[in-house]
C-alpha cells in the first residue's frame, strides 16, 4: 500500500509498504509519528491502524553532541 510520510516542513514523501512492514523497515534514522504518538520499531503498520492514504510525520532523530 502507498502511504505518505510528512516532514515538519510540510514535504510529503510517498512510500510503498506492506501491512506486515515493521516500523524499523520503514525508517532508518528518523522518528515516525502517527496519531500524535512516536512509533516503535518492532510494531507493524497494522498495529498502528495505518491504511492506504495515511500520513505519517517524519522528524529527524537528534543525536547527542560532544562538548
Amino acid at each position: 500500500m502507498n502511504i505518505k510520510v510528512k516532514t515538519l516542513t510540510g514535504k510529503e514523501i510517498e512510500i510503498d509498504i506492506e501491512k506486515t512492514s515493521t516500523v524499523l523497515q520503514i525508517k532508518e534514522r528518523q522518528r515516525l509519528i502517527f496519531g500524535g504518538k512516536q512509533m516503535d520499531d518492532p510494531n507493524t503498520a497494522e498495529f498502528y491502524k495505518i491504511e492506504g492514504g495515511s500520513v505519517l510525520h517524519l522528524v529527524l532523530a537528534l543525536r547527542g553532541g560532544s562538548n
